[in-house]
């Protein structure tokens, strides 16, 4: 298995950032609506469950950096045929995803009080950081005042526009396989060559 990607098909590294982010993605959604179904989430119990969404989180923000740069740095498969539109479209569906991978951690860890213990040592929260704390004497805002904006900013992401752009992106992946059967799904599948 090749570590580049070629012109036709993703290599293993691009392969491996977007299964690692989509399973960290898909897995931090379903811990917080666990929460959200099963569990009060201002109880203590609910707090362990909460980390693993946090911690999934904050791993979605981690390998988004590096995903970003080896697409920049690597080429790119060439695009299947379709109208100068339809290319338009997955550029922009494209950077759609690639702006909710920022914006869902960066959201979610500003937003968030409390530390995320990821096993070998743990985040803190955003409270409890230097830029946090200029940024409370700079603009005088308490955590309070800072915070409520920042969560409904991600709930607001997490609740109406995750949902569409990823949709947008399986049903993209399903059209291109099951309906033109072309290779765009399977190149980007693991264990493929």
């Amino acid at each position: 298995m090749q570590w580049h990607n070629s012109a036709a098909r993703f290599g293993a590294l691009a392969k491996l950032f977007h299964w690692t982010s989509a399973a960290a993605f898909i897995g931090a959604y379903l811990v917080v609506y666990y929460v959200i179904w099963f569990m009060d989430d201002t109880t203590p119990e609910a707090l362990p469950v909460l980390n693993v969404h946090w911690a999934l989180g904050l791993l979605v923000g981690f390998v988004t950096l590096p995903r970003l740069l080896w697409r920049l740095w690597n080429v790119q498969p060439q695009q299947p045929p379709g109208t100068a539109v339809e290319h338009v479209l997955a550029h922009t569906a494209h950077a759609g995803l690639y702006a909710l991978l920022i914006a869902m951690p960066l959201t979610g860890y500003i937003g968030t009080g409390a530390p995320t213990d990821m096993g070998l040592f743990a985040v803190p929260g955003f409270n409890e950081t230097q830029l946090f704390s200029w940024i409370s004497q700079t603009f005088g805002v308490d955590w309070d005042t800072f915070e409520a904006p920042v969560d409904a900013v991600h709930h607001f992401l997490g609740k109406f526009v995750a949902w569409v752009v990823v949709a947008l992106h399986v049903a993209a992946a399903l059209i291109h396989h099951m309906g033109r059967r072309d290779d765009v799904l399977t190149r980007m599948l693991p264990f493929k060559d």
